[in-house]
């Protein structure tokens, strides 16, 4: 069930309740199907591909209109430096945005979000700060959180009217630690990650959505998948010794949120971590839902190719805007 906050966005193709979007249905289609959604998949740290996860990401087509002036530059955060990204259409800015890009902790780099960031840079009005943050298991937590505080406290140096900061999945993972520990003026999270405990420890269920009689096992078969990437995500990023219900961890867990500016949670009809997500929006005093029917984690990923990607942007530019 659907809060009365949120907005909803209707599919654009398909007319069915609780079916997937044409296009999501399509691409997943061919996949190979699972037989037992409820095995127990517990791989060992060795046994996870992680040159598999980071191969073959989804890559975003252009749509700006506009040129947008792009600069990249390698920022010194402690020991080490982050590299980032910097999008900027005409004109002086003085409001920045800085994007965290998905890929579980252990893939995406900024080039993923190439297109999405140009978009955003053109619609927005801001500069768009996109952060090469390091990724597991090669730096566990806190390497990444530490990575993007750090790029933060470059951005307050620019002393930008106003700061904005977002990402989608992990990144909104590691967007909403950064809200906790520093003062920002908006946020976005784009079906974030914000439990990282497994499916065993936080109770989810297929249960949990409501799907088209005939799309069940397709629906099943990708929440599956992003089940399984859960585990790896834990496995590769929190240290053992770590407590994965943390707040630094899993945000969903911070009990004093009153550090955080408004937010526009983004959320899908079919996102494995839209339960949880739900969750942390009711203990926000001031967030909006824009709520996707019909599409799944990683939509976000496809602008160019489905519609709601795009108008995600434009949804966040407006806000962005009118800061």
């Amino acid at each position: 069930m659907v809060e009365d906050k949120s907005m909803i966005k209707i599919k654009l193709e398909e007319t069915r309740p609780h079916a997937l979007e044409k296009k999501v249905y399509e691409r997943e289609l061919p996949k190979e199907m699972h037989l037992d959604f409820y095995d127990d998949y517990d791989p060992t740290p060795e046994q996870i591909d992680v040159l598999q996860a980071r191969a073959n990401p989804t890559i975003g087509i252009d749509i700006t209109t506009e040129p947008i002036d792009i600069r990249d530059l390698n920022i010194r955060v402690q020991d080490h430096y982050v590299p980032i990204r910097m999008y900027q259409s005409k004109g002086e800015k003085h409001k920045a945005i800085v994007y965290i890009h998905g890929g579980g902790f252990i893939g995406g780099q900024i080039e993923d979000k190439d297109a999405q960031c140009k978009y955003m840079a053109q619609m927005s009005d801001a500069v768009i700060i996109s952060v090469g943050y390091r990724l597991a298991p090669e730096t566990m937590y806190p390497g990444a959180i530490e990575d993007c505080l750090g790029v933060l406290d470059w951005v307050d140096a620019l002393r930008a009217d106003r700061v904005i900061i977002g990402g989608d999945s992990a990144g909104g993972n590691l967007a909403a630690c950064c809200m906790a520990r520093r003062k920002i003026d908006y946020g976005f999270l784009i079906y974030a990650a914000l439990d990282l405990s497994t499916y065993k420890e936080n109770h989810w269920n297929y249960r949990y959505y409501d799907m088209e009689p005939t799309q069940i096992s397709i629906i099943k078969n990708r929440l599956y998948r992003f089940r399984n990437l859960a585990i790896d995500m834990k496995k590769m990023y929190v240290p053992e010794h770590k407590d994965v219900k943390d707040p630094d961890i899993s945000p969903l867990y911070i009990e004093d949120l009153s550090n955080f500016p408004p937010i526009l949670m983004i959320e899908a009809e079919f996102d494995y971590y839209r339960p949880c997500n739900q969750a942390f929006e009711k203990k926000l005093s001031n967030c909006e839902v824009l709520y996707y029917e019909g599409l799944d984690h990683g939509f976000f990923d496809r602008i160019g190719q489905l519609e709601q990607a795009k108008d995600c942007i434009d949804e966040i530019a407006k806000r962005v805007k009118a800061l």
